[in-house]
C-alpha cells in the first residue's frame, strides 16, 4: 500500500511537470490611425477628366498590423519543442477578420539545430530584413516592400528551416509547393497585362506557383547585414514566356548609437513582385499594372531598387526614422503596355513614442512620385495613430 502511494504521487508529479512544460498563449495587436491621403493621377490616368483625389478616415494596422493569434509550445525533452501558430489579420475599423491567413504553422525547434516550420508564414527573407528597413516593414506606403516586393512576402504550403544563431549568423531556407499568390502575365505578342485565371492540370506539382526562398542575417556589434533571394516559378501548364521571377536584395545597418544608418539594394528579373496597389476606389485605368498585389511574369522585364535611411532614439521611449527609396524599371518594362513607365520614388519620415511596454503612439508622412512606376501618379499620406499589443 505504501509503495503504491509513492508510485501514485510520483506519477502525479510527472504529470504536473509535463503540464507545466506545455503552454498556449493568446496574443495580438490593435492599431488604429487617422489618415489623410491625396492621389494625383496625372493626365494619363485621369478619371473623367479629374486628376486629384483626397480622403480622410480611419486606417487599421499602420505601425503594427491589427491581428490576433494563438500560439502553443510543448517541451518534448532533450531541448526539442513542438509548436504551432495560428494568426489572423483584423480590420480594426470594421471588425472584419481575414481568417488565419497571416500565419498557420506547425513545427519543431531546438536551440542546437534550429527550427522547422510547416504551413503558411512569411518568407525567410522577411525575417532576415525585419530590422534593415527603418520603418520595420510597416507604416503603409513608407515601408521597404513598396520598392522591393520580396522584402516581405507570405507563402502557403511552405517547408521552412531556420538555423540556430552561429556567432551572429542566422540562415533560412524555404520551399513552397503552392504559394497561393495571385499572378498575371505579359505575353510578348500582345504586350498587354492579363490575369492568368484558372490554371489547367493543377493536380501536378509543377502546375502550381512554387517558390524557393533563401536568406542570411548577420549581426555583430554595431553592424547588421542581410541577404535574400527568392524565385517564383509559374505553373508549367500556362506555358508563359517568362516562367520565373528572380528577386534578390542586400541590406545593411550601422549603429553609431546616436543615429543608425540603413541601406538596401535589389533587383527583380523576369517580372515584378508585390508592386504597390493603386487605390481601387479612385477608378484609375492603369492597364492592370496598378492592381497587382503579388506577381507579374513578363519576358525581359527587369527592375532595380535602392533605399537609404536613418533612425535615431530621441529618448528611451521616442524614436524617429526616415528613408528615401526608388524602383527603376528596365528591360521590357521600358516598353510596357502602360504609357511611359518611370522610376518610382518615395520619401518618408516617422516618429514613434512608447506610452508603456504594450501601448504607443506614432505619426508618419510619405510622398511618392510615379507610384507603381505609373508616370505622373503622385500619392501623399499623413497618419497619426495609436497601437496596443497584448
Amino acid at each position: 500500500m505504501y509503495k503504491r502511494t509513492l508510485v501514485s504521487l510520483a506519477l502525479i508529479g510527472v504529470a504536473a511537470t509535463v503540464h507545466a512544460q506545455s503552454s498556449v498563449t493568446l496574443y495580438g495587436a490593435v492599431d488604429l490611425a487617422l489618415e489623410y491621403q491625396t492621389v494625383r493621377t496625372g493626365s494619363t490616368f485621369a478619371v473623367n477628366g479629374k486628376e486629384s483625389f483626397t480622403q480622410i478616415g480611419m486606417k487599421s494596422g499602420t505601425q503594427a498590423a491589427s491581428r490576433w493569434g494563438i500560439k502553443g509550445v510543448e517541451d518534448l525533452g532533450n531541448g526539442l519543442k513542438a509548436n504551432f501558430v495560428y494568426e489572423s489579420g483584423i480590420n480594426a475599423t470594421t471588425g472584419a477578420s481575414s481568417g488565419f491567413k497571416r500565419r498557420s504553422t506547425l513545427g519543431l525547434s531546438s536551440q542546437s539545430w534550429g527550427a522547422l516550420d510547416l504551413g503558411r508564414r512569411s518568407s525567410p527573407g522577411s525575417d532576415a530584413f525585419a530590422t534593415i528597413d527603418p520603418f520595420e516593414s510597416s507604416y503603409g506606403m513608407a515601408n521597404l516592400q513598396m520598392s522591393m516586393g520580396s522584402e516581405f512576402i507570405r507563402y502557403s504550403n511552405m517547408v521552412m528551416y531556420t538555423s540556430p544563431n552561429w556567432n551572429g549568423l542566422t540562415l533560412g531556407a524555404g520551399y513552397s509547393f503552392d504559394t497561393q499568390v495571385g499572378i498575371a502575365k505579359v505575353p510578348a505578342s500582345t504586350n498587354q497585362i492579363q490575369p492568368t485565371g484558372a490554371v489547367p492540370f493543377s493536380f501536378e506539382t509543377n502546375n502550381r506557383t512554387r517558390a524557393i526562398s533563401l536568406a542570411a542575417h548577420y549581426e555583430r556589434g554595431p553592424i547588421q547585414l542581410a541577404a535574400i533571394w527568392d524565385r517564383l516559378m509559374a505553373p508549367a501548364s500556362l506555358a508563359l514566356e517568362s516562367s520565373k521571377i528572380d528577386a534578390w536584395v542586400l541590406g545593411a545597418t550601422y549603429d553609431f548609437k546616436v543615429v543608425k544608418l540603413h541601406a538596401a539594394y535589389g533587383q527583380q528579373i523576369g517580372g515584378v513582385v508585390n508592386i504597390w496597389e493603386t487605390p481601387s476606389d479612385v477608378g484609375m485605368n492603369t492597364g492592370g499594372l496598378g492592381d497587382l498585389t503579388t506577381a507579374l511574369f513578363a519576358p525581359g522585364a527587369r527592375s532595380q531598387s535602392w533605399m537609404v535611411g536613418l533612425s535615431a532614439p530621441l529618448s528611451e521611449r521616442t524614436r524617429v526614422f526616415t528613408s528615401v527609396q526608388q524602383m527603376v524599371p528596365g528591360g521590357s518594362l521600358k516598353t510596357s503596355p502602360i504609357d511611359q513607365l518611370s522610376s518610382q520614388t518615395i520619401a518618408s519620415v516617422g516618429v514613434s513614442h512608447s506610452l508603456s511596454r504594450r501601448t504607443g503612439v506614432y505619426a508618419y508622412y510619405a510622398y511618392g512620385n510615379n507610384m507603381a512606376m505609373l508616370n505622373g501618379v503622385k500619392v501623399s499620406t499623413l497618419a497619426v495613430g495609436l497601437r496596443h499589443s497584448f
